[in-house]
């Protein structure tokens, strides 16, 4: 038998190109494997945040899981309404269709467009797995620019709303929808307004539940808005219990709405045949009113340790013991209901700002705060620098 000899140069190539061959395959495991942490770590920032209850709030329950009646009534409603304490569950977040909730506002006018955009756009950031949608007049859509619905002149600011529309369907996934005017059937030529505005909201049957918030505000986590949208008991109008009278929180700030066909055909009807004194009372005399109160760790107040809603306007009444951590920790959505100034968009004069900024120190740091986060959030948002402000 011959055996096979290599001579040395031979055995150098073997060598080298193992050698090679080694660290090659090194090179190409090391690249995979950096690229799958690259996709799941990309996978995780597309992924839409579904809501999971803290712990203690599952620590939190009433003795029959279901709605009780109202102890206390709210200070702008009657006590015959029901209260539903909202119960957050980690199993049920995945067993919610998110495709059939959504996160809703609604722009009366051009000046309202920014603000519900920048509402919006926060909840895309967030990663809220609810749909985004914003209604706006019709008339935006159908009018021509350059002239206006009443007449030859032009309205000023509808090529600049036109333009945020567009922006926000294309940058933050907004749905758009025109919605026709509601109009007072006594021949006052009324509008009505406020949030009977939101009977649009109705119509919008391929939605089982969309919840609004009021603006102006700044949206800080939108897991507790997410969590009520989707684990509130289901009813055709609900809305925050009020009952704490100087904290700047109404129950209007946040609504929770039901839409149907019957529903939506019912409340035109009696908006538009009913005089301003009856709309008074609407919440009394049409819908049944659910109002909702999260357990108490959730309560939205200024001495609870977390809430759903907080305005700006509390930190005015801020004693020595003010706690700024606290203030800003463990909140969904900051509302700008300040009694002192005219809104966060504006741009007041110095010396009414100055005159209007909280006693104490620590709330006052607070509140400039808040002010120069909106301000900073609209400009990069909305691409708008804050309004004059024109009294009267």
């Amino acid at each position: 038998m011959r055996r096979l000899l290599l001579s040395q140069s031979q055995v150098s190539v073997v060598v080298s190109s193992s050698v090679v061959l080694f660290f090659t395959f090194l090179l190409f495991l090391s690249g995979y494997i950096i690229q799958q942490r690259t996709v799941t770590g990309l996978q995780a920032a597309i992924k839409p945040r579904l809501p999971k209850a803290p712990q203690t709030i599952q620590q939190q329950d009433t003795d029959d899981g279901g709605p009780t009646e109202l102890r206390s009534g709210s200070r702008l409603f009657n006590s015959k309404a029901r209260i539903s304490y909202t119960h957050l569950s980690e199993h049920v977040g995945q067993q919610v269709n998110w495709q059939r909730l959504a996160h809703l506002q609604l722009a009366r006018n051009h000046h309202d467009v920014c603000n519900a955009i920048m509402v919006l756009a926060e909840l895309y950031r967030l990663k809220s797995p609810a749909r985004r949608v914003l209604l706006f007049p019709q008339e935006w859509a159908v009018e021509k620019e350059g002239k206006g619905m009443r007449g030859d002149f032009s309205d000023p600011f509808l090529a600049s709303s036109r333009r945020l529309l567009r922006m926000a369907a294309r940058r933050y996934g907004v749905e758009l929808r025109p919605v026709a005017s509601i109009m007072n059937g006594t021949g006052d030529g009324e509008d009505v307004e406020g949030v009977y505005s939101l009977a649009s909201a109705y119509a919008l049957t391929e939605f089982d539940r969309v919840l609004s918030i009021e603006t102006p505000g700044l949206l800080l986590d939108a897991t507790p808005l997410d969590a009520v949208l989707a684990f509130t008991e289901s009813a055709p109008f609900a809305m925050l219990q009020d009952d704490t009278q100087g904290d700047g929180v109404h129950s209007a700030d946040l609504l929770l709405l039901q839409p149907s066909v019957n529903t939506h055909a019912d409340l035109l009807t009696y908006l538009t045949t009913s005089t301003s004194e009856e709309r008074q009372h609407f919440n009394d005399t049409f819908l049944p009113t659910l109002f909702i109160t999260p357990p108490p760790l959730l309560l939205a107040s200024s001495t609870s340790s977390e809430a759903l809603i907080r305005s700006v306007g509390i930190l005015h009444g801020a004693t020595k013991g003010f706690n700024t951590t606290a203030y800003l920790s463990d909140v969904s959505y900051i509302r700008f209901s300040d009694p002192k100034l005219p809104g966060p968009e504006y741009d007041v004069p110095w010396s009414q700002k100055v005159a209007a900024r909280p006693r104490n120190k620590d709330a006052d740091w607070t509140w400039t705060k808040l002010y120069g986060q909106f301000a900073q959030k609209r400009m990069e948002i909305c691409g708008l620098d804050l309004e004059n402000w024109r009294p009267g």
